[in-house]
This record gives C-alpha cells, structure tokens and sequence, in this order.
C-alpha cells in the first residue's frame, strides 16, 4: 500500500536540488571507498519490493537498478510493458493505481514523459524515470559524478555535447548545466538542436567551436531508439560531428571523454578514440549503479 506521506520522485534532473546532489554524490563516494552497501542504514530498502516497468529495451539501466535494489535490501520485480494489460489499452494511472498498493517503488523506462507524469501522480510510491524521450536523468547524475570523481567539481567547466543535441540525454544535460552552473556547449546541425534554453548553454554547427578549450567531451548514438527508419539521413547529418581526437586536440589537454553507451564505433566516435578512453567509460557505466543506489536511498529517506 502507498505510503501515507507525500513520495518523492525523481522525474526530471530539475526533481533534485544542488545541495540534495552534493549530499548524494559525497554519500555515493564515502560508500564506494568503503565498499558499503547501504546508505544511512545498511539495507534503507529491506521488505520493500520496486518495479521496474519497461517499454523499451535496456542493459545499463536494468541491470544497475536491479543490484541496487538487491544491495540496498529489496527485491526487483521486473515487468515487461508487453506483457502486460497496458500493450491491450489500460490506461497508465489505471496501471499505477494498482501497482501503488502492492510495491514501495517504481522505475519506468518508457516513451512518453506524460506517462511517467501520470504514473507518479496516480500511484503514490517513488517514481523513478529510467529514460523517457524527452529526458535520461539518472544517466546525467552518473555523468556528473563520474566527472568530479575524476576531475573535481563541475561549477565553472565547460562541457561539449557533439551529435543529437535534441535527445535525451542532451535534454538532461541542458537542465543540468543550470542546476550545476557549467557552460554546455552543443555542437549539431541546426536542425538537431536542443529545445532547452538557459544562460549556461550555447549551441553551434561548428563542431570545432564546441569543444574549443572543453574540460569534458561527450557523446551519444546518433540513432536513438524508436528513430531507426532515420537512419541514413541520422548518419549524414553527423558525420562532420563525430568525437575523434581531431576535436580532442582542440579541448584542454586533460579533457575527459565520456559516452553513455552503447557505442558504435566508427560513427559518433573515432574507433581508437574509444579504446584508449574506455576505462573511463566503463567507470561512467559502473557509476550508474553506485549513483542509482544513492538516488533510492534518497527517494526513501524521511
């Protein structure tokens, strides 16, 4: 049964604020350090059963919230949108209502951001958004963390997105910059731009002007899910703005490079380029769990 106090959600980057992030992200470091389990408690969700409601497919962010579920003391049920009675027409709020008296959280990988909408307000339980088509929060906190893990704060750096500046994970990004007061910089053809606009974001065609003198350079397929029949128009579009270390030469000589995977190498990133910065990729998807498993700790906090 929902909780009789008013849940916390995590719908959006704009649901946490700088200060919660900051407490978060020392929180996740001190339990990396120590090898913890848990936050304030050793197992915060101990009885508590979360779902994990997807409509599209997933590695990353499946795995890393099933074992932090597990970790933190829960139980992970996971449930395929198609097969359930919403691939037959039910409504989402129909679906939540349910739901919301049989577990202690939800974690909603979908289409529409509405859908998410509509199912935190109608279940009563945590809602978290595990990547809508307008937004890919929990993948942006990560991003950020691993960045300060390995360079120090964020406020007052540049970063350099290249490719789809109109995706979601750009979209994050953009809400992002203002939260942690960081100059981001896209670089997409005009068409691709980003719909977000705040005085810490700057958008330009130029690929090169993008990471000029960038502190992070980061990346994302150029083909999201759901845009596959744009495939050929997508890859011509993006070629001139491929990560490659012509570009790389025009950041700061210790610019991190960072991609959220999967990666195609040969299109939105040079091949080499990749494997040499693999391990600090590979750190940024590890980090998903670690963060994630903060991020639950704070949505059941009281």
């Amino acid at each position: 049964m929902a909780s009789s106090h008013l849940p916390r959600h995590f719908l959006s980057v704009t649901d946490i604020r700088e200060a919660e992030a900051r407490a978060l992200f020392e929180q996740v470091a001190n339990q990396k350090r120590g090898g913890a389990q848990g936050g304030g408690s050793d197992l915060p969700l101990q009885g508590q059963v979360w779902a994990l409601l997807f409509r599209k497919p997933s590695t990353r962010t499946r795995v890393s919230f099933e074992l932090a579920i597990r970790q933190l003391g829960g139980s992970a049920l996971f449930l395929s949108a198609a097969e359930l009675q919403l691939s037959r027409g039910e409504p989402m709020g129909d679906t939540a209502c349910v739901l919301g008296r049989m577990v202690q959280g939800a974690i909603i990988r979908t289409f529409a951001q509405e859908e998410i909408e509509t199912f935190a307000r109608s279940s009563g339980i945590p809602t978290v958004n595990a990547l809508t088509d307008q937004e890919h929060p929990c993948q942006v906190l990560a991003d950020i963390f691993t960045f300060e893990e390995k360079r120090g704060p964020l406020s007052g750096k540049t970063v350099a997105f290249l490719g789809d500046a109109s995706c979601n994970v750009a979209r994050s990004w953009a809400l992002a910059a203002s939260l942690f007061r960081f100059q981001l910089r896209f670089g997409a053809p005009r068409a691709f731009f980003c719909d977000v606009e705040n005085p810490w974001i700057v958008q330009t065609e130029s690929a090169y002007e993008a990471v000029r003198d960038a502190d992070l350079l980061y990346t994302d397929v150029w083909i999201s899910m759901g845009r596959e029949e744009e495939s050929a128009l997508r890859e011509k579009a993006f070629a001139p703005y491929q990560l490659n270390r012509s570009l790389l030469r025009r950041a700061k000589a210790d610019a991190l490079v960072l991609h959220c995977l999967p990666a195609y190498r040969g299109k939105e990133i040079e091949g080499d380029l990749f494997e040499e910065r693999a391990r600090d990729i590979f750190d940024q998807a590890e980090n998903r769990l670690h963060v994630q498993k903060g991020l639950l700790c704070w949505l059941t906090a009281r």
